[in-house]
């Protein structure tokens, strides 16, 4: 049982916010008929198909990757694709702005190239981890540890190289 609002929840919930022109895009604008027909269209077909059911605070960048991968490989074109991930990308600034998600998971999710509709390697729709997406503090430190073995790397290779 999810923990919090599910996405089929929080889509209802978003979409009537963008009918009663209530919700905005990442800009402060509302959203204009069109983009609120294609917002249902994506986000309770596609979106509320394979990650409904979910807790919203649950989904990964993971997940909506594996979306997007699988899709393509359906044959769905990448300018499609692309307005999925945006749609998924309001839903959780939306989810974001009332505090009921910490990150946004489709920030940054990875296209496929026009020629690779098949997902990549180590992402499926069933994530097989449970660990949260690493945190930027934790990329910081990862870079940064990083850049000490190359410093160490190199001043050995110094040594090494006025030995000879």
């Amino acid at each position: 049982m999810p923990a919090g609002p599910t996405v089929h929840e929080t889509i209802d919930e978003f979409l009537e916010a963008v009918e009663e022109g209530a919700a905005r895009d990442r800009y402060g604008r509302p959203f204009t008929r069109e983009t609120a027909r294609d917002l249902g269209w994506y986000l309770r077909g596609h979106v509320g198909e394979s990650l409904g059911a979910m807790s919203l605070d649950d989904v990964r960048r993971r997940d909506v990757e594996a979306l997007v991968y699988q899709l393509a490989g359906t044959g769905l074109s990448h300018r499609r694709l692309r307005a999925l991930t945006k749609s998924v990308r309001a839903l959780f600034d939306y989810a974001d702005e009332r505090g009921l998600v910490r990150t946004n998971p489709a920030e940054r999710v990875a296209m496929p190239e026009e020629d690779e509709p098949q997902q990549p390697p180590g992402r499926s729709l069933r994530r097989l981890d449970p660990e949260p997406d690493r945190s930027l503090a934790d990329h910081a430190i990862s870079l940064a540890l990083r850049v000490a073995t190359l410093g160490f790397v190199l001043t050995a290779l110094i040594y090494l190289g006025e030995s000879l």
